[in-house]
């Protein structure tokens, strides 16, 4: 029978819980600018820019006169 024996010393349980924490804080800082990440690659393309919908009526110097 075999056994295996596993043994953490402090040192390295400190570098695991301080890994696990740098993840979940990078992913807490970062979540707006991931989600959007991958809203550009996973999501619908828009089909027209973002001034599409805008009308801009521009008037030229004879029509000021």
């Amino acid at each position: 029978m075999s056994h295996i024996l596993l043994y953490f010393d402090p040192g390295t349980g400190a570098l695991i819980v301080q890994f696990l924490v740098a993840i979940g804080a990078s992913i807490a800082l970062f979540y707006k600018r991931i989600s959007l990440k991958l809203k550009s690659i996973f999501g619908k393309k828009q089909e027209e820019d973002l001034l599409g919908d805008i009308d801009i009526e521009e008037k030229s110097d004879a029509d000021k006169k």
